[in-house]
């Protein structure tokens, strides 16, 4: 159990987003953009997306995000060394990084009911007394797993999206968020 990691699924879909790039970059000058887009987002984001919450953050999780920006500048026909952040915003496209936040944050707001808040641990009045608890745990697997780090960024949501009750309207509001700050790297973002 120890060595149960994401290496392999990462290294799989690697090779799989790669051939989607080639595909894409063959097609360039056959199709229109509106068939781009949509292979891109057929092909690439929907593979990328898929398990992308329990990866655990993984490290190697930043060479898909390395081809994600590839795909992006060779689309709108950017140069390598040109910066893609700016472009992100503008096409409303979500990084590897903010489909990450969005699907840890959605599975956090979806089972909230059974994740306790601080006013059930302690009864005092802090400011904090309304936030999921986050449970003391020290093995590594524990802190970068779902649970764990959907409720930290769960945590630094503004109290009226923390209270939207409909589902689809959170998600709505995150994704809207995350479309603004067009997270490139990990750093705190809300």
């Amino acid at each position: 159990m120890d060595n149960l990691n994401w290496h392999a699924h990462i290294k799989f879909l690697c090779s799989s987003l790669s051939k989607t790039y080639y595909m894409i970059k063959l097609l360039k000058h056959t199709v229109s953009n509106n068939v781009l887009w949509n292979i891109y987002f057929a092909h690439f984001q929907s593979k990328m997306r898929y398990g992308i919450a329990v990866w655990e953050g993984s490290k190697e999780s930043i060479k898909i995000l390395r081809l994600q920006k590839n795909v992006i500048r060779m689309m709108i026909g950017l140069r390598t060394c040109e910066s893609c952040r700016q472009k992100f915003k503008e096409l409303r496209i979500l990084t590897m990084i903010s489909l990450y936040v969005l699907e840890v944050l959605c599975y956090t707001k979806k089972y909230r009911g059974s994740i306790m808040e601080n006013s059930v641990i302690h009864e005092h009045s802090t400011r904090r007394k309304n936030d999921l608890h986050i449970q003391p745990r020290r093995t590594s697997s524990f802190q970068k797993s779902v649970m764990n780090m959907g409720i930290k960024l769960f945590n630094h949501l503004s109290t009226e999206l923390k209270q939207l009750d409909n589902f689809n309207q959170f998600r709505k509001e995150v994704k809207k968020i995350l479309m603004e700050q067009t997270i490139v790297y990990t750093r705190r973002i809300f």
